[in-house]
């Protein structure tokens, strides 16, 4: 009887212990939530948790899938894939992502190019869908040399014609062409990835 009593009298304390745990983890999970959201912790209530963990749970809406897609695929070819910043992500109406990423390049320094993806959805030459305008393919390392010669800074710019509508003269890129700029939704999705 007394052996029955003490393993019932243990029971009951584990339980209280396992359940000030799960308080502690969901507390822990609540305040991480917040403070990623910039909310200062005595205004997380558990409301406004529950709202901001629905909106990182959310889909991605589908100009942003496509984008974050083509990033992954880009950064899986770089030297140190670790290292990708990406500064501008852009789906135009036409279907080409322009992506602008930095990262490190052989020599520890960080370089940045502008690169295309064309989609499939990509309404131009069929030809184009579902390949990268980057440092290969037709004049890639030429265009790449160019830009080191005109001290633009980037690698590679394959951004005017594809992204940017061409200025008459210059021949160079002008305004973006008609799109959604996706670069803090596609970082937001990127950082939820590694976390």
């Amino acid at each position: 009887m007394k052996t029955i009593l003490a393993v019932l009298i243990l029971s009951v304390l584990s339980f209280g212990q396992t359940t000030t745990t799960q308080d502690a983890d969901a507390l822990e999970a609540q305040y991480k939530t917040c403070a990623k959201h910039s909310i200062p912790a005595d205004k997380c209530t558990p409301e406004i948790y529950q709202q901001l963990k629905a909106k990182d749970n959310a889909p991605l809406d589908p100009k942003t899938a496509t984008v974050l897609r083509a990033v992954k695929e880009y950064q899986s070819r770089l030297k140190n894939p670790d290292s990708m910043q990406l500064r501008t992500a852009y789906l135009t109406d036409e279907g080409a992502v322009c992506l602008e990423i930095g990262a490190q390049n052989g020599t520890g320094g960080i370089s940045v190019a502008r690169v295309v993806y064309i989609t499939p959805e990509w309404k131009g030459a069929k030809r184009l869908r579902e390949h990268w305008l980057d440092e290969g393919g037709f004049g890639g390392s030429g265009s790449a040399s160019l830009q080191r010669d005109n001290g633009s800074g980037l690698v590679v710019d394959r951004w005017p014609g594809n992204c940017q509508k061409m200025k008459a003269f210059s021949g160079g890129g002008g305004d973006m062409k008609p799109g959604t700029d996706v670069t803090d939704k596609v970082n937001q999705a990127l950082k939820r990835l590694t976390q």
